[in-house]
């Protein structure tokens, strides 16, 4: 079995029966920043030369051995620009809105959805993800990201107004995140023809760190399902991550149409575990800090750490607990990585389970 093939039978959370004897479930959380970086380029290098972008994102990723590739991640923000907004690309980083595509909600009426297609950098994007789907997809699992519909609509109109309106103004946000969650969907649904099988939906505001369970229940979940059960439909897979602490919202989760379920380094994968087990498979959780600042060792005592609380019965994919910061050392990925899969070899063959 294949490193694509046991994410797959891993994320569909039946029998691990099948994966006695197979490395437990690694990969990165985005990464494509970092990656444009080992070779010295940037997010927009990589949209004036799609296809060169994706073998540079293929490469890197033999050198590091995820099991999943992510071509089209850090460029969340594009949708922005596509639809009428301002955006800045960093010299290293992710894209900046300088300018939001909405000073009114009002104006909504005035914008077309349609002018994704039309958008050469989306088009650009579009075709990192085929290339590297044709490179690699039969050995690596081949997924992209974009914001979930709440976050998008941060982004749109900005997020200080967005939390101003769930307050003030819910109509008139009811009306934004159906129109985010178009936006999504429209996005999202013709990388699953190019090649992306697993699509990362990131909702960083949805978080606990900046709304309430109520809000969350009110104006994220039921958007969040519609989106994710229209791309499943397209036969994707779906992984939903969302930074900081989301404990008391882990309940919802099941209900919202997800396979995988990315938490930040501040949840307990052992809470969570409790929480989620038989209902959606669990990825995460080392902090980003650790694979930046720390030393080898110290990154494979943390990954292994995860593996004893989350992960030692299969049913987990070891993850950073976000994107990875684009200054994490290469040797440092590669150790998160192998010395994950070593020691689930190990785990294996002492107990007896390694099947010949």
């Amino acid at each position: 079995m294949n490193r694509r093939n046991v994410v797959l039978q891993t994320v569909s959370g039946k029998t691990t029966e099948k994966l006695k004897g197979y490395p437990l479930s690694t990969a990165l959380l985005s990464g494509g920043t970092w990656a444009f970086r080992q070779k010295g380029l940037t997010l927009r290098d990589g949209l004036d030369v799609p296809e060169e972008a994706a073998k540079t994102i293929v490469e890197i990723n033999q050198k590091v051995g995820s099991d999943i590739v992510w071509p089209g991640s850090g460029y969340h923000n594009l949708l922005v620009e596509a639809l009428g907004g301002s955006i800045k690309f960093r010299p290293q980083g992710n894209i900046d809105v300088i300018e939001p595509l909405l000073h009114r909600i009002a104006d909504l009426d005035s914008i077309e959805i349609g002018s994704l297609d039309k958008n050469r950098w989306i088009a650009s994007v579009r075709q990192m993800i085929e290339t590297t789907d044709r490179t690699a997809g039969k050995e690596y699992l081949v997924g992209t990201s974009s914001w979930g519909p709440f976050t998008l609509a941060g982004q749109f109109l900005g997020v200080e107004k967005l939390m101003i309106g769930l307050y003030k103004d819910k109509a008139s946000i009811h009306a934004l995140l159906d129109f985010a969650s178009e936006v999504c969907f429209q996005y999202l649904a013709p990388t699953v023809a190019r090649g992306a099988a697993i699509l990362s939906i990131a909702e960083p505001t949805a978080s606990g760190d900046l709304i309430s369970l109520r809000h969350f229940e009110e104006f994220v979940a039921p958007y969040l399902t519609k989106v994710n059960e229209r791309l499943k439909q397209l036969g994707a897979v779906i992984t939903l991550h969302i930074c900081g602490n989301i404990t008391d919202r882990l309940s919802v989760v099941p209900h919202l149409g997800v396979d995988l379920l990315s938490v930040d380094y501040k949840v307990s994968l052992r809470y969570a575990k409790e929480v989620l087990t038989n209902k959606v498979v669990l990825a995460g959780n080392v902090n980003p800090m650790i694979l930046r600042d720390r030393s080898v060792e110290e990154v494979v005592v943390a990954a292994r750490e995860c593996i004893v609380e989350a992960g030692e019965e299969g049913k987990f994919v070891l993850m950073p607990g976000c994107d990875i910061p684009p200054s994490v050392p290469l040797e440092n990925v590669q150790a998160f990585i192998r010395g994950a899969h070593d020691y689930i070899g190990d785990v294996e063959l002492q107990t007896g389970s390694k099947e010949e």
